[in-house]
């Protein structure tokens, strides 16, 4: 596939506008082009226009236009920088930046400019992200949260040393992610209730040779999501879209509907989380 030339930067004063809509143009056919093959990231597959944005904010940047798509999250059709693009950005700008630790539970990063003796440092934690207006239905703090958390911590020192590099892009894509014009609104569904647990409900209903999940794995993920803080009837939409996430399934409309093994692969994901957000840090960082 031909490269299409994209500008540097969008249009200012001087700058030929025909010039600068004619390679806007050159990018809207290169999208078109990718996005209709499995080349495109997920986020971008079957959508051109928002692939196109990316690639033109990409652009100003410096990276091509491949490069632009899996540098940049689509959220909710605007392109987001992510965190390890903030950090490649200000890193080739010649400024340091270093992870100090990272866990399920705390994530330290430090940075420096170029030139400077003095570090800044950022550290976040399940503490602080739990502020964060979307935390509970920002499903990646739950399957990911060592990931979320060097993210936000990235994204930060990078503002702090580096805010010129960075240019008008300072917010990266997890951190946009958190805020609630961004939150992704899920249809309203009856929650599974301790007195479900307690009644002879659907769960059994099927048969004994229907192999359904049992009343008292029910019971054991109840608990197990109460236990991780996702236990409140509006949690429910954010259990459903994890639990379809450990089965890799596309969605699913109730815990009743799972099999016995996926109920178990369930299972063994939240103790996994429980026993990962109940280990000590190790310490202070050096």
């Amino acid at each position: 596939m031909t490269d299409i030339a994209i500008p540097d930067q969008q249009p200012t004063p001087g700058v030929d506008l025909e010039l600068w809509a004619r390679q806007a143009t050159g990018a809207a056919i290169y999208a078109e082009r990718v996005c209709s093959t499995t080349m495109a990231p997920a986020a971008y597959r079957g959508k051109p226009a928002e692939a196109t944005a990316a690639i033109l904010a990409g652009a100003e940047l410096g990276f091509s236009p491949m490069a632009s798509l899996r540098a940049f999250d689509n959220i909710q059709g605007t392109p987001a920088p992510k965190a390890l693009t903030l950090r490649a950005v200000v890193q080739t700008a010649g400024h340091e930046v270093v992870t100090v630790e990272q866990t399920p539970t705390r994530a330290v990063v430090k940075g420096r400019r170029r030139g400077d003796t003095d570090w800044q440092t950022s550290t976040w934690d399940i503490a602080r992200a739990k502020l964060m207006p979307q935390f509970k239905t920002n499903a990646n703090y739950l399957t990911n949260p060592a990931a979320m958390l060097v993210a936000r911590a990235t994204a930060e020192v990078c503002r702090w040393v580096a805010s010129d590099a960075i240019m008008g892009m300072p917010y990266a894509a997890e951190e946009i992610a958190d805020q609630p014009a961004f939150a992704v609104e899920a249809p309203a569904v009856r929650r599974l209730t301790a007195a479900d647990l307690d009644a002879p409900a659907a769960i059994e209903q099927a048969g004994p040779d229907a192999e359904l999940v049992t009343r008292e794995q029910q019971k054991a993920m109840f608990k197990l999501w109460a236990d991780l803080g996702y236990g409140t009837e509006e949690d429910r939409p954010t259990r459903l879209q994890l639990t379809a996430r450990f089965i890799g399934a596309d969605a699913i409309e109730s815990s009743n509907d799972l099999t016995r093994d996926e109920a178990d692969r369930v299972i063994d994901k939240l103790r996994a989380r429980k026993a990962a957000m109940t280990q000590p840090t190790g310490g202070d960082p050096a």
